[in-house]
């Protein structure tokens, strides 16, 4: 299990079928290869924590109430079930990868909290809550 998801939370966005073939680099189990699934998640929490690392945002990411903020979730999911699908190859002759425009919201999304323009609910790199003042150099 990671810090912000669980397979559950990939299958939420991408359903359980997708799941199951995208893991399957073999499409000999016909079920979740659940290694893979793990991998997917720590690659995609990697992710995000490296994006945030360094902010004004304490990694891993927590809210003041100790859980995990609800666009994180949505993040690292969607992250992880882009990893499964794009790193078993092109194998449904989909050329123009879909999840593209995905990916790149995540990514626009998380620009918008680190640039300021938006705030997690999370505890700062400097332990304090949001909503404070913030100084900015």
């Amino acid at each position: 299990m990671g810090t912000y998801i669980t397979k559950s939370d990939i299958e939420a966005v991408f359903g359980v079928d997708n799941m199951a073939t995208w893991s399957d680099l073999e499409n000999t189990q016909g079920s979740t290869n659940e290694d893979r699934v793990d991998t997917a998640i720590a690659h995609a929490e990697s992710l995000v924590d490296d994006r945030f690392r360094h902010s004004r945002y304490a990694v891993p990411l927590q809210g003041i109430d100790g859980s995990v903020p609800a666009v994180v979730v949505d993040w690292a999911a969607k992250l992880a079930g882009i990893w499964l699908y794009e790193s078993r190859g092109l194998r449904d002759g989909d050329q123009d990868n879909q999840l593209a425009g995905i990916k790149s919201a995540v990514e626009t999304g998380m620009d918008a909290y680190l640039s300021g323009k938006r705030r997690l609910n999370a505890v700062t790199s400097e332990g304090d809550a949001p909503g404070g003042p913030v100084v900015v150099e």
